[in-house]
């Protein structure tokens, strides 16, 4: 995933307003939608309208799109220095403040593939992310579940069901460090019952950490 901390600038509303951007979650990343106004309800959107955000979480979307999606806004409240407020949408239950910022607001069937099986949360399948800094934008994605696959250039979110670890690479940059932090307490509201969030530095690994990437 991708997340662009720059802000682009609106086209001018015919109601006078600035047009929010629209961004969809597609296979792990941040997509611009080309027809603001449609939303489908297997889906997650984020609706950027400046000092205001909103998540709009379809009521048949999955537990990574909304995960995402919550990530993603956190990320742009902080490029902003936590100005923007954020508002969570159940799709279906728009006020009418938010159907308003639409010359076309509807809802649809679309449905994109998620990232993770929708089966993944019955088999309690253990995950490895890894988070890395490429410029001014934060990459996110799945990677093998092993040790090979931690470098000391970045940070990684191992999810165990019951914990959640964040491991920091020793030559990590400090906003990877902070990024990770932030991603790592998304997944963790979106997610059922109690995790455990844990932080690891390289080289000081505990046996259960070491035990789950066998």
């Amino acid at each position: 995933m991708f997340i662009r901390t720059s802000l682009k600038g609106c086209h001018a509303h015919h109601r006078g307003m600035p047009e929010p951007t629209v961004y969809h979650i597609q296979k792990g990343k941040l997509v611009k939608v080309p027809d603001p106004g449609a939303f489908g309800r297997g889906d997650c959107y984020l609706v950027d309208a400046g000092l205001k955000i909103y998540l709009w979480i379809g009521p048949n979307s999955t537990v990574d799109e909304k995960f995402l999606t919550a990530a993603s806004a956190v990320m742009r409240d902080t490029a902003r220095k936590g100005q923007a407020d954020i508002d969570r949408i159940e799709g279906g239950n728009e006020p009418e403040e938010f159907k308003a910022l639409f010359d076309d607001f509807r809802l649809t069937d679309e449905d994109t593939e998620s990232i993770l099986k929708k089966v993944q949360l019955e088999k309690r399948e253990y995950k490895l992310w890894r988070v890395h800094r490429q410029g001014d934008e934060t990459f996110f994605a799945e990677v093998p579940l092993s040790k090979d696959s931690l470098k000391s250039d970045d940070v990684f979110i191992l999810d165990t069901w019951d914990n959640i670890y964040v491991w920091r690479g020793r030559a990590a940059s400090a906003r990877e460090k902070f990024d990770a932090t932030i991603l790592a307490r998304a997944y963790d509201a979106e997610r059922v019952g109690v995790q455990e969030i844990e932080l690891i530095e390289e080289g000081q690994e505990p046996e259960e950490f070491l035990r789950a990437l066998e």
